[in-house]
């Protein structure tokens, strides 16, 4: 049984991570699938969203500490930093591909699993679906690119808070603090964040990839860089046909169609 599971749905790529006897906690080989396949995605144009969920009860649950699915040597300092060097990869795919990335979180998301849900773009968490930076609970720091992530989307403070006590984040609470798109109810949330998947697939994937990249950037830019990058990349972005089809769609006063080129 492959641990995650790839499939395409037209031009989006399903991502379903599968051990959910084990709440899909992560093993070395599922990191290093996730990260060929995301880089695979970035360079092939008939992907123009990516969709990423956990089969089961649970999201994901974080490292998979237990079940024997991570270096033998990971107690080591140089065993541990391979490690989360591989997280890393997937993180950084996920943040540098310039294609949207949206998440059906539809049970808990835990440790590493918290901050792969909030690497994506777009949140769409179950009602029953928590947040957990569960490391401080392990004597752990966080990683996965949680410190970066967090305190961007609910501010220093109460990222503190959060990461200083482990405690679960409930959806709707993750929604008030700005940590997910939308909440629905458990039985919607793959329909609903499908339907987000197709809608930003239908859409003008270039431009779209440009914008990610600019928003990623944002909080390290200054206001003249911000302005410098938007000039470069609206150069960019008017020499694409998805330019003269949203123009000439404008003209004729129809919706667009857009091809992501």
């Amino acid at each position: 049984m492959e641990e995650v599971m790839f499939t395409r749905r037209e031009n989006i790529l399903l991502v379903e991570l599968n051990r959910p006897e084990r709440l899909n906690a992560l093993t070395t080989t599922m990191l290093e699938s996730m990260g060929r396949e995301l880089a695979g995605a970035s360079l092939d144009d008939s992907v123009r969203s990516v969709l990423i969920t956990g089969r089961g009860r649970a999201f994901c649950s974080g490292a998979d500490l237990a079940g024997g699915g991570g270096r033998e040597d990971a107690a080591t300092p140089v065993g541990m930093r391979i490690s989360t060097q591989l997280y890393a990869q997937v993180i950084r795919s996920l943040v540098e591909l310039e294609k949207p990335v949206v998440a059906a979180v539809n049970g808990d998301a835990a440790g590493a699993g918290c901050n792969l849900a909030l690497a994506c773009d777009i949140i769409i968490a179950s009602k029953e679906a928590r947040f957990i930076q569960v490391f401080v609970r392990r004597g752990l720091v966080a990683d996965a690119g949680g410190t970066f992530f967090l305190p961007r989307l609910v501010g220093l403070a109460r990222a503190k808070e959060i990461m200083f006590t482990g405690r679960p984040v409930g959806a709707e609470e993750a929604l008030e603090l700005g940590m997910v798109t939308e909440v629905v109810a458990a039985d919607q949330v793959m329909d609903r964040a499908m339907e987000w998947a197709q809608r930003l697939a239908s859409g003008p994937t270039r431009s779209l990839g440009m914008i990610k990249r600019m928003l990623n950037s944002s909080f390290q830019n200054d206001l003249s860089t911000a302005l410098e990058m938007e000039a470069t990349y609206q150069g960019i972005a008017v020499s694409t046909a998805d330019v003269a089809e949203g123009i000439t769609a404008f003209l004729q006063k129809r919706e667009p169609r857009f091809q992501g080129k």
